[in-house]
């Protein structure tokens, strides 16, 4: 069975059935790892490290093992959630989720462009051809019969890697007789630097072998099977690799091996006929392809479970009508790969691969790390890796130190990758983003009191001593009058002032109305009113808050089109820089008010929107609803502390009040679904600076069949430097 097949089972299947079994599970595991690691690498690594090229691929496992402890602890404690990336992001947020995502795909991705390298190669033993165009061609077929939804069967699967299995134990019997044992001396022929750096280039070739903890939810006894078989893997491999490489380095000139791609068919020109490497080279032929397909496979998957998380393009969550495969992300893998191909060194194919893989794995023990000393009640696995942290430190350490050695293109790509991936997530994901995860959770279990006593003080409050309203063309009349209306309700009294700029000349005398300032007069509420025609006064507005101590600003936002485009900047502009909270009305002028519905997507509730829910539904005689929504793939643990949440929130309310909290892939829908029945929704502002990018609550104030306020809240006290820090990274 394919990784990509398991994936998919593991998506579709609901309750998926336990039918795997431990040999399955060595099968997969080890199935992940025997490709061009094994194939390819002993001659590019025995260049850079000579005959220690043998510890090397020892050492290389070592490192892999805490992270394959991590990742069986996280399997079993979520054995419905798949996958490297979302670990990550459940554990640190989409943030750390999104840099996994692109580190998981690049790795697989240079894995699989490798494969095809080592693949062309080997290929060279039976057709003379130029490589690089050929396994650009063999790109361009995987790439076809993916998008055609023809995958492995799982039995077929099992019998290549069975099959490679043999062929790989039966040319270490035969070969390990003829060694020649002067080509291990001296063994440390290019130093300690040499050793390591060598580790660290064919690190790659363990790679597959967490990839199993993906299928966790079809696997039987997940918490004794997948760690048993991860470490059974592992240890059957680091006495296999090096077996090999020790029959390889035996059976080799010296200077022959330095210059091959095809280490194993040299070797076994040593002591196997023409007939024998013949056969060597088709196994190799057919094991690579295999994993190369494999590759491509479960690298599209990475893309196309980014865009259901919004954290990618929507286009690239497509599916195949007839294949159900994701095209879009097989497509953009395939692309990838071509130009991998075509212009990217063997070698440095090699070490991008392996810097990918070594930092994916630095965080898979971080993300242990954060979930164990996050404390939550929900996260309760089945295994638990032994002596923590200790492992995951080493594990940390060990990778990052690895890095270092592979020389300043795969270092720099490294830190490019994460700088994309950071960009990324700051300019398109982090407004769409689902902010949910486990350190989230343990700093919102902190902040929560916090949080729900200062809600519980701005409900307590008469209202606001000093509120601005701001009316502009070309907003309606009902609007206008729907932003007196929200100021009255929100103002202290008595004892508060309300002042109106009305750059509308059209309706400069009539908002606000005559009952509003009689209605103003009774409550004891001081409404003043400033007239002006030139529009271009954003500073005189920032400049009267400021000067006059105006705690609440309140505007309509107009849908942008082009004649309202300079008022949406403007309101941008207010929105980031006043320095009081601001109100910004949505979609429609306010009706009759029954219900109100407070939004959120991970963290807790700024206060001011709890303030202005309790305030507007008590004077509305309206009810309040608190929507949360999750990751679909959450653990249910997740949605009963946000639960607990609301009930906090709930106790300080002078209104009624219920909640709905629910897991969810398509943010909008969902949210628009839950807002369904309120007459009013209140949601955070937007967070974007780039008017180009359509923020998260533009798409929310846009699809609910309502009108919406959108809060920003400049003035949160802010938590102590560490938390801050740690929130950055989170969100």
């Amino acid at each position: 069975m394919t990784m990509s097949e398991s994936e998919d089972m593991a998506e579709s299947a609901s309750p998926m059935h336990r039918s795997i079994g431990l040999y399955a599970v060595l099968t997969i595991s080890i199935g992940a790892m025997i490709g061009s690691g094994i194939f390819v690498l002993p001659g590019i690594a025995f260049k850079i490290a000579g005959p220690s090229v043998v510890l090397a691929f020892v050492l290389a496992g070592v490192v892999v093992l805490p992270a394959a402890l991590s990742k069986a602890e996280m399997a079993t404690a979520m054995p419905e959630a798949g996958g490297t990336y979302l670990y990550i992001d459940r554990a640190m947020g989409p943030l750390m989720g999104t840099i996994a995502g692109f580190g998981v795909w690049f790795s697989l991705v240079f894995k699989a462009a490798f494969a095809l390298v080592g693949l062309s190669a080997y290929l060279e033993y039976f057709v003379p051809h130029p490589e690089r165009p050929v396994a650009a061609i063999l790109v361009l077929g995987l790439v076809g019969i993916n998008l055609l939804g023809i995958k492995q069967t799982a039995r077929f699967q099992i019998a290549i890697v069975t099959g490679v299995i043999l062929v790989l134990v039966g040319f270490v019997a035969v070969g390990l007789p003829s060694l020649e044992p002067s080509a291990f001396q001296p063994f440390t022929s290019q130093g300690i630097k040499g050793l390591f750096s060598a580790t660290a280039v064919v690190f790659v070739s363990y790679a597959g072998v967490t990839k199993v903890a993906s299928i966790a939810g079809e696997v039987r006894r997940p918490g004794r099977n997948l760690p048993v078989g991860m470490l059974i893997s592992i240890g059957f491999m680091m006495v296999l690799y090096a077996a090999i490489v020790v029959v390889i380095v035996g059976n080799s000139p010296a200077d022959a091996l330095t210059n091959t791609e095809t280490p194993m068919t040299l070797a076994a020109e040593n002591f196997l006929g023409s007939a024998g490497v013949a056969f060597i080279a088709g196994t190799a032929v057919l094991a690579l392809l295999s994993m190369a397909n494999a590759g491509i496979i479960a690298s599209a998957r990475y893309p196309f479970a980014m865009a259901r998380n919004s954290l990618a393009p929507p286009f690239l969550a497509r599916i195949g009508k007839r294949s159900g495969a994701p095209s879009a992300g097989i497509t953009a893998t395939g692309v990838m790969m071509i130009l991998l191909v075509l212009f990217v060194p063997l070698i440095e194919l090699a070490k991008l691969a392996s810097a990918f893989q070594l930092l994916v794995f630095a965080l898979v023990n971080l993300a242990v790390i954060a979930f164990r000393e996050a404390h939550l009640d929900w996260y309760k696995p089945e295994f638990r890796s032994p002596f923590y942290p200790v492992p995951q430190i080493f594990g940390i350490v060990a990778a990052l130190l690895l890095l270092t050695q592979m020389g300043i293109l795969p270092v720099l790509g490294a830190v490019i990758f994460v700088l994309v991936g950071v960009g990324w997530y700051r300019v398109f994901g982090k407004s769409r983003a689902v902010k949910a995860s486990a350190t989230r959770d343990a700093l919102r279990l902190r902040e929560d009191a916090r949080l729900v006593q200062r809600s519980g003080d701005a409900v307590a409050t008469a209202g606001r001593k000093h509120i601005l309203v701001l009316i502009r063309r070309p907003t309606q009349p009902s609007r206008q009058r729907t932003l007196i209306r929200l100021a009255m309700r929100l103002v202290e009294a008595p004892g508060g002032r309300i002042h109106v700029i009305n750059f509308d000349a059209q309706t400069s005398r009539s908002i606000p109305t005559e009952d509003d300032h009689q209605r103003a007069s009774s409550l004891g509420i001081e409404v003043t009113t400033e007239n002006f025609t030139d529009e271009d006064r954003r500073g005189m507005v920032h400049s009267f808050v400021e000067r006059e101590g105006v705690d609440l600003f309140i505007a309509d936002s107009p849908q942008e089109l082009g004649a309202t485009r300079h008022i949406s900047r403007d309101l941008r502009w207010l929105r980031e820089h006043l320095t009081c909270d601001s109100v910004f009305l949505r979609n429609r002028a306010v009706d009759d008010i029954d219900r109100i519905a407070v939004l959120g997507t991970g963290g807790p509730y700024d206060p001011v929107k709890i303030e202005l829910a309790d305030h507007i539904a008590r004077y509305e005689a309206a009810s309040v609803r608190f929507v949360h929504l999750t990751p679909a793939d959450s653990p249910p643990g997740q949605a009963e502390s946000i639960e607990k949440y609301h009930q906090q929130l709930g106790q300080i309310l002078t209104v009624p009040w219920d909640d709905k909290v629910k897991p969810t892939d398509d943010l909008v829908e969902t949210l628009t679904d839950l807002a369904r029945g309120a007459n009013l929704v209140i949601l955070g502002a937007p967070t974007h600076r780039f008017h180009l990018v359509t923020d998260l609550a533009d798409r929310i104030a846009e699809a609910v069949d309502c009108p919406a306020l959108l809060v920003h809240t400049p003035t949160l006290e802010k938590p102590r430097l560490i938390t801050r820090a740690i929130q950055w990274l989170i969100n």
